[in-house]
């Protein structure tokens, strides 16, 4: 899968839903309808684009706040996928500050939900595990 797949599958989200099952079940069942592989790959870019994002840079509005805390900071990023290309891109670039209360903790739950609706089973049974690690300060790259 490429990350353009990535950004054009997300764009399945239904916004005017206010709770995250409706806005994601467009995502979800899209994927659901795909094998395992490309469930699998979907997430692997999924967990690629977050490492990606977590950079200290990113997180110094939240530093500098004293606000930071690593699961706010995932859920923020997750909040930057759901925004599009341009956007994720832009705050990579630095181009746009990722700030603000802003979170989308949901996301993470869109590989398991779709894989266990193919699958007619439960998210406990998920059998992948993503090629990047998402918790905050896993890139040490961009950490000091």
């Amino acid at each position: 899968m490429f990350k353009n797949s990535f950004w054009a599958i997300m764009k399945k989200a239904n916004w005017e839903h206010e709770d995250s099952q409706n806005i994601l079940e467009p995502v979800i069942t899209f994927l659901a309808n795909h094998d395992d592989k490309y469930i699998f790959a979907f997430h692997d870019v999924m967990s690629q684009l977050l490492y990606n994002i977590d950079r200290e840079k990113i997180a110094q509005p939240m530093i500098d706040e004293g606000r930071y805390n690593d699961d706010d900071f995932l859920y923020l990023r997750c909040f930057a996928l759901t925004n599009g290309n341009r956007y994720y891109h832009d705050i990579v670039d630095g181009i746009k500050k990722l700030e603000g209360d802003f979170q989308f903790k949901p996301l993470l739950n869109i590989p398991k939900k779709a894989w266990a609706k193919r699958n007619k089973t439960t998210t406990i049974d998920y059998p992948h595990t993503p090629k990047y690690p998402i918790q905050s300060k896993s890139n040490k790259k961009y950490w000091s």
